[in-house]
């Protein structure tokens, strides 16, 4: 979409008839996607209400769109008004009128209810309950989606990603020279994949992430679940989750990905246990919230850890290819290195936990 004219049209798919005003969100994310604050008008001006405006990326078809709004849907009918609410255009695509438009290019636009809040990087331990009590509910709630079919036990998609990351940097290692390092971001991230590099060393990491990476993780079941619920998805009004955002990501996997990923993502605060290095651990109370809800079996729990360690290796090894081997561009590049420095900074606790079945799985 080019041109604010271009923008205008595609909200208008929404309000053919309502005055209105765009305005730019900021905060649009690593993936780049522009993110629009979408305010409808009263008679004389005043703001009714506050939707924004978010493409999908280029490659998404409207129907593959429509499915993430379906199990946002099935969410908030269970009850989890966290979960914001998908406008319905006021007239259809050629396939029939949906919560998705299209502009004339073919790419995917949805229009999403605002919700007030902020993310926080290092909760306290009631907005971590608070945090995990909802993603129960969603988790329940999506578990029910395919009907009454039995949930089918696989091993998890998640742990695949991983060892393929895993794989990777067994292969090439992070000492390898970089294809450039022009640009501000890109030399700061290369120094960084050094420091990375060194703590691999001394730690022997590499035969460490051998061992990791040989782990037959359990059979566990697999369901809708968001993939990509990390502290910046999730929004809070003081102790209570006021939105969970971004659910672009959702698909097939574990509910133990979304919890490594929540709970990884977060700063460890002062009311953690002393001496604590595993995530279920550190964040025991927060997963009793969680299991009140929605119990986890030992499968789960234990692959929560195992997600985690890999995780945190994987998650480097993306940013040291995108940003000095694929040189991606990025809209925040001090979003992108204070991403990189938290994963840096856990590196050392992953590596230190140098039984390849820390998780839990033997």
């Amino acid at each position: 979409m080019e041109g604010f004219t271009a923008l205008r049209t595609i909200v208008r798919r929404w309000f053919p008839a309502t005055p209105f005003r765009v305005g730019r969100l900021p905060g649009a994310g690593f993936s780049g996607s522009p993110v629009w604050l979408v305010e409808s008008l009263e008679p004389g001006g005043a703001t009714a209400k506050r939707h924004v405006l978010k493409g999908f990326a280029g490659t998404w078809s409207p129907e593959r769109a429509a499915s993430i709004h379906r199990l946002m849907a099935v969410a908030r009918r269970a009850g989890v008004g966290a979960v914001p609410a998908n406008l319905e255009v006021a007239s259809g695509d050629d396939a029939g009128p949906g919560t998705i438009a299209t502009d004339g290019g073919g790419a995917c636009f949805e229009l999403t209810q605002w919700r007030p809040g902020e993310p926080v990087a290092a909760p306290s331990p009631r907005q971590a309950a608070a945090a995990l009590e909802t993603l129960a509910r969603i988790h329940l709630a999506l578990g029910e989606v395919g009907g009454n079919e039995e949930t089918p036990t696989a091993s998890p998609p998640a742990w695949a990603r991983r060892v393929e990351a895993l794989r990777a940097v067994i292969a090439r290692g992070w000492d390898g020279p970089t294809n450039g390092a022009a640009l501000p971001l890109q030399a700061a991230v290369a120094e960084r994949r050094r420091a990375a590099a060194v703590i691999l060393r001394e730690q022997g990491g590499l035969s460490y992430l051998s061992r990791l990476a040989a782990v037959v993780p359990p059979a566990v079941p697999l369901q809708p679940v968001l993939r990509d619920v990390w502290q910046a998805h999730l929004l809070f009004v003081g102790d209570e989750v006021s939105a969970v955002i971004d659910w672009h990501a959702a698909g097939i996997d574990t509910p133990a990905a979304d919890l490594a990923r929540l709970l990884g993502s977060w700063e460890i605060g002062a009311a953690n246990p002393a001496g604590a290095r595993r995530i279920s651990t550190l964040w025991s109370d927060a997963l009793g919230a969680y299991r009140a809800i929605r119990p986890l079996a030992a499968e789960e729990l234990s692959l929560i850890d195992l997600l985690h360690l890999a995780g945190v290796v994987g998650g480097l090894h993306h940013w040291f290819t995108w940003v000095l081997d694929e040189a991606r561009s990025f809209p925040d590049p001090a979003a992108v290195l204070g991403r990189v420095d938290f994963l840096l900074k856990n590196l050392d606790s992953v590596l230190d936990q140098t039984d390849a079945g820390s998780g839990g799985v033997h």
